[in-house]
């Protein structure tokens, strides 16, 4: 019975672990969240992201440097054989009245282990090929998110800023700013947009990054009895 066993695929995941974010990532494998009262920042939120997706640079850093030493591990084979015989003897002898016959029985067990380097594999492994492609794909991937992350989070903060230039506008000429024939109708209207866009745009960035903004962000923000 011939069974080999091919270490280099298990060696290669003991050389060197999936790189990790050290700040999006904690201890326990966790995305990293701010606390519950602090807004997070585009920073947190673009590594939040990218850790979420599994594409951080140090995750396709380690493919790269894994199937470069995984050329070095040997391809291991073991080997089990055994052996049933059976062996008859006929000895003749002139003087013996009968002929005797001798039987005996042989029951062998060998092991056999073997490890072969293949040394072309050492001084080039092809799949560091497979593993730049992959790391250049995650590169993509990761700048993506990263674009997509930025594009969200400043229009969630430019519509804050307008919000809070619209509140300033709107205490300064008090309630008699409005006029009789429903004009004054249309901020609001304007205002609740804006809300629901906010609100919009943090369930986008939470989806992304997992990362939660606070009860009190965009949506009291964005309400009237809260100032700039």
């Amino acid at each position: 019975m011939l069974v080999p066993v091919i270490a280099a695929a298990v060696g290669a995941s003991l050389v060197g672990l999936p790189g990790r974010c050290p700040r999006a990532v904690a201890d326990g494998g966790e995305v990293a969240r701010p606390s519950a009262h602090a807004e997070p920042t585009v920073d947190e939120l673009c590594r939040a992201a990218v850790a979420l997706a599994l594409a951080e640079p140090e995750r396709a850093r380690s493919f790269i440097v894994r199937a470069r030493a995984a050329g070095w591990l040997p391809e291991l084979r073991f080997r089990v054989f055994r052996r049933f015989a059976r062996t008859e003897e006929l000895t003749l002898d002139d003087t013996a009245a009968t002929t005797p016959v001798d039987v005996s029985g042989v029951d062998d067990v060998r092991y056999e282990w073997r490890a072969t380097w293949d040394l072309s594999r050492i001084v080039f492994n092809p799949d560091e090929l497979q593993a730049h492609a992959e790391a250049l794909r995650m590169a993509d991937v990761r700048h993506d998110i990263q674009s997509l992350v930025i594009r969200l989070y400043f229009e969630r903060r430019r519509l804050l800023a307008s919000s809070h230039r619209m509140g300033s506008g709107a205490d300064a000429g008090g309630p008699d700013a409005r006029s009789d024939d429903g004009v004054g109708a249309a901020p609001e209207t304007k205002e609740e947009r804006g809300r629901l866009r906010v609100l919009e745009l943090e369930a986008q960035l939470e989806a992304l990054s997992g990362v939660h903004f606070p009860q009190h962000g965009g949506a009291a923000t964005l309400s009237p009895e809260v100032g700039p």
